[in-house]
């Protein structure tokens, strides 16, 4: 009961903290230049970017407040576990800063980025090879230096760059995020692995927070600092919860994207195309490219059809109801599983 009690204060803790730093953050990026164009309104007016940094460094002060907590409580439970997840996000918010700094145009090439993050996976990899236990797929003979050879970074690596891929509209990143992360959360509390579960829920608590500022209109962007961060923190709950072919599941949604940019890059030669619509003047957004080439694409073309325009909003509560839709059916097939 009392790790319950200490689990919500410090949920409640990473949710304000989110708030306030992002909010410190905001007039600091203006101040430095670090702003962008919002493509998907019309004028294209200037945001703060960069502000998953802030989101970095509230998530894993809660983090540290939570583990100071347990360490009196609790001694020997999962404190390096914790502490392999906090160093991990932190570098993953270093590494995504920079890109940020750079600029998303001129930042790290995309073919680049996979072999950056992998170092991402090591605290994990030390993690699972000296705690057998982790191994996922022991019962099938996997032996433990190979699961933490090479399922561990592919694991890490994916997730770390796969929620990196979405983007482009208010909300999109953190909103799906803290879906995702929810669904972890539950599916940790089903198979009994509560720390892991308070884990998720403070995560999702720290993406409401910077939600709150992140809804359209957007008033600060989350850059790569955050979706680095972030699909590190899914990619290591992932693993440490043991629930690889869960998590696969919960990521359907993503798998479209690197198809998509497939097909517009080699076989439709359509160069680096952006999520982004063509924002009109009454808030509508229209299609920026004949073909799909983005899951946001999709979105699109689904609330045309269905109401016969598109919004930026819209785009974002169709891919929020769909990624919503597929962890619930995670969650029952785990259920009757």
């Amino acid at each position: 009961m009392i790790e319950i009690i200490i689990a919500a204060l410090v949920i409640i803790l990473a949710f304000l903290l989110t708030y306030l730093f992002t909010s410190l953050w905001i007039p600091a990026a203006k101040k430095f230049g670090l702003v962008g164009r919002d493509l998907n309104k019309y004028g294209r007016p200037l945001v703060a970017e960069g502000g998953g940094i802030a989101l970095v460094f509230a998530l894993t002060t809660s983090l540290f407040v939570y583990l100071f907590i347990k360490a009196a409580i609790s001694p020997s439970s999962h404190l390096a576990e914790i502490y392999a997840i906090i160093s991990a996000v932190v570098l993953a918010g270093f590494i995504g800063f920079g890109d940020d700094i750079l600029g998303w145009k001129k930042g790290l090439r995309r073919m680049y980025k996979p072999f950056i993050t992998s170092v991402l996976a090591l605290p994990f990899m030390t993690i699972t090879l000296l705690h057998p236990e982790y191994n996922y797929f022991a019962p099938w003979g996997f032996p433990a230096w190979a699961y933490a050879l090479f399922i561990v970074p592919i694991g890490i690596i994916g997730t770390s760059n796969a929620i990196n891929m979405m983007g482009g509209y208010n909300g999109l990143e953190s909103g799906i995020s803290a879906i995702m992360l929810s669904a972890l959360g539950i599916r940790a509390v089903m198979l009994h692995e509560e720390w892991i579960a308070f884990m998720a829920f403070i995560g999702v608590a720290s993406l409401l927070g910077f939600l709150m500022l992140n809804w359209y209109p957007a008033k600060v962007f989350p850059g790569d600092s955050l979706t680095y961060a972030i699909g590190t923190y899914i990619g290591a709950l992932v693993i440490l919860g043991k629930m690889i072919f869960f998590g696969a599941a919960v990521f359907g949604i993503l798998y479209l994207e690197p198809v998509l940019y497939y097909r517009a890059k080699y076989v439709d030669k359509a160069g680096s195309v952006l999520s982004q619509g063509i924002p009109k003047k009454d808030g509508t957004i229209d299609m920026a490219y004949k073909h799909v080439y983005d899951s946001c694409h999709i979105a699109i073309l689904l609330q045309k059809k269905l109401r016969g325009y598109a919004t930026e909003r819209g785009v974002v509560v169709t891919l929020y109801s769909i990624q919503i839709a597929i962890s619930a059916i995670a969650i029952l097939v785990a259920y009757l599983l």
